[in-house]
């Protein structure tokens, strides 16, 4: 009897703890459905304005002035300042968005504004009608999380959550609403020299025939690293404006142009076309020249009607101070500043002249050596060009009965085949052998040139003077330096070469070389054989 009674007590607890379980699941859910429901309808109409009613709107810029723009008869103008480049369309859309404001959440009777820094509010906007109302809302605090400003109207006691994208126009300054010229188009590959005024300054100038890059210092001039060049022009052509920061500059110093911290200057070509609009007809009717000659003249009024002829033009870049990861700058003979972030102008500021120096210790093609003088130690060596021309008169008869025939004054020059061979010691060398050791020679780089004074301790491990063709020598010799480097001096230059580029062309010398005295034995071999027939027969 006793176990039937516990039985039913524990049925009974379970049914109630079921129960109180049901009761709290019904809760949650009408409490989430209350939740979802507030939060669909927490909207509020802000502003309800006719755009086209809207004469007037201002507001507290963030540098604590005033910015007041007027609407008359569609346009927008700054009061008091008639010449300021206002956006039509910037300042429109801005206002329009304002005009229909929705909150995306009301607050009712908030305790204390100064939670909202509604106290002391950052930013009154203010929207004006033709009738004269007006349309005040004060800016408070910005919600990090949410991202959104709370706002309250002065006659209203409510706080509302606003979305920081309607707002934003607003909460900077009148630029906001600015016209900005857009930065000079300039592509890298129109530029034909940069120059740099500032401390340690410096002038890139490309040779209009080889193209090659020259890095100046303003007294002396040299080869420059044709990449590093590039980067600069590179990062010319890929500059823009960050901010519009005045209009019309009248106060130099201000931003720092009075004493620039640079001024970049790139001369650059610019295409320009002109129109020879000169018609085919009229030249065939005032031309009375065979029909040959008309045709001609025809061809050259079509391909003349529009020809492409380049301009140099100037692109001057005055960098003045630097505010917030940026720099002030003005262009050209323009009154306007704006700022370039500091980080698209490192590539082209931060630079020395050295920066600029091309590494390759020594690049003479083969197709301009003469002789090459190899010295090792005690070694001494020289490798020999030669060029030899050979000339093929092969003529077909056909061939010679058209020249008999033709008028023509040209006649077929004989072809000439030019065969290039080397001699080591004056001896033939393997081509292969030398080719794959004069090129690690020719395109051996530096990983630092030395700018500072530098006095070789001891004998040269490796010496190399280059003849060309012309007969002009130069020579490049190899110091052990450190653990690390060779010093490779050539002239007055002094590169830092990696030992193991070094050792690489030790090793395709030493196989020059080797096979150059195993070529001298051979001989030597064959030469005492064919004097000595015993000698002969041990030799085979």
């Amino acid at each position: 009897m006793k176990s039937k009674t516990v039985k039913l007590v524990s049925g009974v607890a379970v049914l109630a703890v079921l129960f109180c379980a049901y009761l709290g699941v019904v809760s949650y859910v009408d409490s989430q459905e209350k939740k979802e429901a507030e939060t669909q309808n927490t909207s509020v109409s802000l502003v309800d304005i006719e755009p086209e009613n809207i004469t007037s709107v201002s507001f507290l810029s963030e540098d604590g002035e005033q910015a007041d723009f007027e609407k008359e008869e569609d346009t927008w103008s700054k009061k008091g300042e008639e010449d300021f480049p206002v956006s039509q369309d910037t300042i429109d859309g801005a206002v329009n968005s304002l005009a229909a404001l929705e909150a995306d959440q009301e607050l009712t009777g908030p305790e204390d504004l100064s939670e909202y820094d509604l106290d002391k509010p950052q930013n009154k906007i203010v929207l004006t009608t033709q009738d004269g109302s007006e349309t005040v809302l004060l800016v408070g605090m910005k919600n990090e999380v949410s991202g959104q400003y709370y706002v309250k109207k002065p006659d209203k006691n409510n706080v509302y959550l606003v979305s920081e994208t309607v707002l934003i126009p607003f909460m900077g300054n009148a630029y906001s609403f600015a016209e900005a010229e857009a930065f000079p188009t300039v592509t890298a590959a129109s530029i034909k020299e940069v120059q740099v005024d500032k401390e340690n300054g410096y002038t890139l100038s490309q040779d209009k025939d080889s193209l090659y890059w020259y890095v100046s210092d303003g007294k002396t001039s040299e080869q420059a690293d044709t990449s590093k060049a590039g980067a600069v022009t590179s990062s010319i052509g890929s500059l823009t404006y960050g901010e519009f920061v005045d209009y019309h500059c009248t106060d130099p110093a201000k931003y720092g142009f009075d004493t620039p911290y640079a001024i970049i200057s790139a001369a650059y070509m610019a295409e320009t076309d002109t129109g020879a609009n000169t018609d085919a007809s009229e030249v065939s009717e005032q031309d009375e020249s065979s029909g040959e000659e008309q045709e001609e003249a025809e061809e050259t009024a079509d391909t003349s009607e529009k020809e492409d002829t380049q301009t140099e033009k100037k692109l001057v870049i005055c960098v003045g101070d630097e505010i917030n990861g940026s720099r002030y700058v003005k262009v050209n003979d323009s009154n306007e500043v704006y700022t370039i972030p500091e980080e698209s102008l490192t590539e082209i500021l931060d630079k020395a002249p050295s920066d600029f120096y091309s590494l390759t210790v020594n690049y003479l093609t083969v197709n301009n050596l003469d002789s090459l003088e190899i010295r090792q130690g005690k070694e001494n060596h020289r490798v020999k060009v030669v060029r030899a021309e050979e000339k093929n008169s092969e003529e077909t008869k056909e061939d010679a009965d058209e020249d008999e025939s033709s008028d023509s004054p040209e006649k077929e020059a004989a072809s000439e085949e030019a065969t290039v061979t080397y001699t080591l010691d004056g001896k033939d060398a393997d081509e292969s052998l030398f080719t794959t050791f004069y090129n690690k020679l020719i395109n051996m780089a530096g990983e630092k040139r030395l700018t500072e004074t530098y006095t070789p301790e001891g004998e040269a491990a490796f010496t190399f003077v280059f003849t060309g063709t012309e007969g002009k020598k130069t020579t490049v010799s190899y110091y052990e330096y450190d653990s690390s480097f060779y010093a490779a001096v050539a002239g007055d230059k002094v590169y830092l070469v990696n030992k193991m580029n070094v050792k690489d062309l030790a090793e395709a010398c030493e196989a020059l070389l080797k096979e150059e005295n195993q070529s001298s034995g051979k001989n030597s071999a064959e030469e005492n054989a064919s004097e000595d027939p015993t000698a002969a027969e041990e030799t085979e």
